[in-house]
């Protein structure tokens, strides 16, 4: 496939900031930036057209990103205690994936989605490790998850 050079309209984790003009993958591109309204063609009738919403945009995205900092102090010391099935060596029958650790936060009162869980690959043993949660591209905290054994 094809790369492709869009300005990103999001600050996007790994991607870039507002205003950013950079080179993707044209699957990327077509599939996820464009339709979600996350980036626009590189051209310069868009760069135009960009430039003139630029500051309003910046605007949003301060204003989300103040809201996600604020809601990261209240969310510090939150810790998740998860209970399941495993061997006596410790591995998990089955893991524990972002949707059972979004219910986790739901259930202390915490909204969120699996894509804002940052967990690289499932937990399949006992034990204690962290997750990251992504509040917004530029605030992300850091929640301890501690996997114990469940009694039958």
């Amino acid at each position: 496939m094809a790369n492709m050079q869009v300005i990103l309209i999001e600050a996007l984790q790994g991607v870039g900031k507002i205003g950013d003009t950079v080179r993707v993958k044209g699957g990327f591109a077509r599939n996820f930036l464009l339709p979600r309204g996350k980036a626009l063609v590189a051209t310069k009738a868009n760069a135009e057209k960009f430039g003139a919403q630029k500051a309003e945009l910046e605007a949003k995205s301060a204003e989300a990103r103040k809201a996600a900092e604020k809601r990261a102090t209240e969310l510090s010391g939150v810790s998740l205690e998860i209970a399941r099935y495993a061997s006596e060596t410790g591995q998990l029958y089955g893991s524990v994936k972002a949707k059972d650790l979004v219910a986790e936060l739901a259930a202390k009162g915490i909204e969120t989605t699996a894509s804002h869980i940052l967990i690289g690959t499932a937990i399949k043993e006992i034990g204690e490790t962290s997750i990251r949660v992504a509040l917004h591209p530029e605030v992300i905290i850091t929640v301890p998850v501690t996997v114990t054994r469940q009694s039958a």
